[in-house]
């Protein structure tokens, strides 16, 4: 733990990346620079070479608000193939000087003045939680033509821990920009592996939790853009290098949670294994599918959509055999059936 940042002047640090999200990015910092609170805070802006406007629109709230916004414009694209945006993330948030942190997305903004101040005085009174997070509307504009709604239902726990996001894969329940965390339970910086990892919420959210609660506040104070430009949209099941990424994230979590959730994380690499068995499965048969089925057998134990008999019948026993099985099963029920 390291104790300088809490002896920073700035108390809170927002941290925004940007790529092309010159549609958005005005409404966005507007609803930062307008935030009510007794304390300092600061907005950095890193722009990743955008090929849109977003650059000027950055440039130009820079200069009407030059003690507050803090533009890093890159001279190259920090992302890499394998993770768009990580690098422009993690370079941002280096040179926060914050005690807490807050990270929006160029195209998610707020819509209560009061968000930080709420947030910064939860986080002051409960010491012992590592962050805190707010509820959020989840806006449609993907041409799904699905009604806006609030992210969080109307039971959601207070106190969050490692736990409630190892239920099953792709567990998400948090708004990025309805979160707070404490800067020095980061550290210096973020573990190698977090760097080559498509994920940055799941395993930052594991890597504060299981440091203290995330507390929740039942108050509605974000807006989540989903659209066809975001990340989300670039992420599958499909994806054999996506699916891969997530089997080497949750395997290095693991082993920085000390494989305390051994058990549930490993139930979740197994869901991602079958994944992977699935795509071998529309080749040609070859043993590897059967390695990955069977791996995927033994290693899911958490309540699962995925159904370990189909596992058996569809990855690991050649079709032509389950055909065979199925024949003769239905000859033999025919002739030993009785009226």
């Amino acid at each position: 733990m390291n104790n300088d940042f809490q002896k920073s002047i700035i108390e809170v640090s927002i941290f925004i990346t940007v790529y092309n999200h010159g549609k958005y990015l005005s409404k966005c910092l507007d609803s930062l620079v307008t935030q009510n609170t007794d304390f300092t805070f600061e907005i950095l802006v890193g722009e990743d070479c955008s090929t849109d406007n977003s650059r000027a629109i950055l440039v130009d709230y820079a200069s009407k608000y030059p003690d507050l916004i803090k533009p890093i414009l890159w001279e190259t694209n920090q992302g890499t193939a394998d993770c768009p945006g990580k690098g422009n993330f993690t370079q941002t948030f280096y040179q926060c000087k914050g005690k807490y942190i807050v990270y929006i997305e160029g195209d998610d903004y707020l819509i209560s003045n009061d968000k930080l101040q709420i947030q910064y005085n939860f986080l002051e009174e409960n010491t012992d939680a590592s962050a805190c997070f707010h509820n959020a509307i989840m806006s449609y504009e993907d041409g799904s033509g699905k009604e806006n709604h609030n992210i969080n239902p109307e039971n959601q726990k207070s106190k969050i821990y490692p736990d409630d996001f190892l239920s099953k894969r792709e567990v998400w329940f948090m708004a990025t920009a309805g979160v707070m965390f404490r800067r020095n339970l980061i550290g210096e910086k973020f573990p190698d592996w977090f760097l080559k990892s498509k994920s940055g919420d799941i395993p930052l959210y594991l890597i504060l939790s299981s440091q203290g609660y995330i507390g929740y506040i039942d108050k509605v104070m974000s807006v989540y853009r989903r659209h066809k430009a975001g990340l989300s949209y670039t992420d599958s099941e499909f994806d054999e290098k996506f699916i891969k990424n997530r089997i080497e994230m949750y395997s290095n979590v693991n082993k920085a949670l000390n494989y305390k959730y051994n058990s549930k994380i490993k139930s979740i690499v197994g869901e991602y294994t079958y994944l992977l068995a699935n795509l071998e499965n529309k080749k040609t048969f070859n043993f590897y599918r059967i390695y990955l089925a069977t791996k995927a057998l033994f290693y899911i134990n958490n309540p699962s959509d995925i159904d370990k008999k189909s596992i058996i019948q569809n990855l690991i026993v050649p079709r032509k055999i389950m055909k065979i099985y199925g024949f003769l099963k239905f000859k033999l029920e025919s002739i030993f059936s009785f009226k």
